[in-house]
């Protein structure tokens, strides 16, 4: 059975093996989505149907309030043995928030819940993986993409680390709950989506460059998901039902992408690697943590700019090579240990095992590069929109397109650009960069494009 993008709905997608033109076989294990009024009486037919008589809910203090409750009075009504944990305010998913959700079960359950949205999801996908059991979420915000992906985003030493879970059997979201969240959330969820123009050119020129795998149907979901969001953005603001779950529809099927895919690459790339950098030092900092979709969000008009300045610039590539040969390694681990602290070993560790900084691959990747700069021109020239237009969607969104609103200073504007690929091995604009002694000259660009007039 072939995808057939833009006739498919979201249900479509699921419970099936597609062939594919890029010569893999796509398919989730997901099984059920339904974005509803009244979704609790689909979670309970669901429950039925599998024949699941005992669960066990992860909540935190807002999400108990917003839906939490709600749904355990009613599955109790219906005969469902419920137990639960309340994660509490201001919930991290580290390793304590991993402990007091075992510490919590009592029994042998069928299923595991999240009520919530990203924090939850990812550590109820977690333990329910480490418990071999399945779970769902029942989404109380369009916030982010990883439901339906198979990683779980935890902070562990520090350091935010994607675990290999696996995807929820089902996504449940009440339509009323989700048009009522923090505008906030719903922006990151917008934010989230925008930044798909520019990870969708790093996997492309990633694929031209490195010959990583590439898949063009998985691309036509994602930006048939980000014309659905585009389209919908004038009535978000007014909390529309409909423009909502166009929102959360798209986070759900690019997170489909991702399962179909084995990884992130549909929907992660340089916007995204800035925006856990940022995320890493509020944690090292122990700072208010800003919503991953409103940091994706603010980092994707700016890469996208300096993807445009990249593509006008007259490349030496010999300066290149000579930049790498005089690569100091030790130097450089002592500036990841001065801007990881507590993380810094396992940076280090990662480049020691992948060697993506190391010269011969950056030689490699060099060649790669200057055999094919008029096709990867012409990639970020003609398929990448301009930077001003995407602030334009954003803004309408409701998201504020600068940094230090958020207390992003301008350092960590800079040394996002120097270090946020450092955490991941994936080839993007902010390897290219590196690979071609242009980091710290783009840093400085990517600055200055934020203290420009947005």
């Amino acid at each position: 059975m072939k995808i057939e993008v833009g006739r498919f709905e979201i249900n479509e997608y699921l419970n099936g093996t597609f062939d594919c033109s890029c010569e893999h076989f796509h398919e989730t294990k997901l099984e059920e989505v339904r974005i509803e009024d009244n979704v609790k009486n689909d979670i309970l037919a669901f429950l039925k149907k599998k024949q699941y008589k005992s669960v066990f809910v992860v909540e935190d203090e807002t999400t108990k309030k917003v839906y939490g409750d709600t749904l355990i009075s009613f599955l109790q009504e219906h005969d469902i043995l419920v137990d639960h944990v309340n994660l509490g305010e201001g919930l991290v998913p580290n390793e304590s928030s991993v402990f007091a959700t075992l510490a919590a079960m009592k029994n042998h359950y069928d299923l595991m819940v999240g009520v919530g949205s990203g924090t939850i999801n990812d550590l109820t996908k977690f333990v329910s993986h480490r418990c071999n059991l399945n779970y769902i979420i029942v989404a109380t915000a369009p916030s982010m993409d990883g439901f339906a992906s198979i990683g779980a985003a935890l902070i562990t030493d520090d350091l935010k680390t994607t675990y290999n879970a696996h995807v929820p059997q089902a996504i449940f979201a009440d339509l009323e709950v989700l048009k009522n969240a923090p505008m906030e959330m719903i922006a990151a969820g917008v934010g989230d989506i925008i930044g798909k123009y520019n990870c969708l050119i790093d996997w492309k020129i990633s694929h031209i460059v490195t010959g990583e795998y590439y898949c063009e149907t998985n691309v036509e979901m994602v930006r048939q998901c980000m014309n659905d969001v585009v389209e919908s953005i004038p009535l978000i603001k007014k909390r529309d039902k409909q423009a909502v779950k166009k929102v959360m529809e798209a986070l759900v099927l690019t997170g489909v992408a991702m399962s179909f895919v084995g990884n992130s690459r549909p929907a992660s790339g340089s916007e995204h690697h800035v925006s856990h950098y940022w995320e890493m030092k509020f944690q090292f900092a122990h700072k208010e943590p800003v919503f991953h979709g409103i940091k994706v969000g603010i980092a994707t008009p700016g890469v996208i700019h300096l993807y445009k300045q990249l593509a006008k610039q007259n490349i030496s590539f010999e300066d290149a090579r000579s930049h790498i040969n005089g690569f100091d390694y030790e130097d450089w681990k002592e500036r990841i240990r001065d801007k990881f602290g507590p993380s810094a070993n396992g940076v280090i560790a990662l480049e020691e095992t992948a060697k993506k900084n190391g010269k011969e691959q950056v030689l490699a990747r060099i060649d790669a590069v200057e055999k094919k700069w008029e096709e990867i021109r012409s990639v970020i020239l003609n398929e990448l929109p301009e930077a001003s237009d995407v602030v334009s969607l954003l803004k309408e969104a409701g998201v504020v397109v600068n940094p230090n609103a958020f207390g992003i200073d301008n350092e960590l504007v800079h040394d996002a650009i120097l270090y946020a690929k450092e955490v991941r091995v994936r080839y993007g604009l902010l390897q290219m960069l590196f690979d071609l002694g242009l980091e710290e000259a783009y840093a400085d660009a990517f600055v200055a494009y934020y203290e420009g007039d947005l």
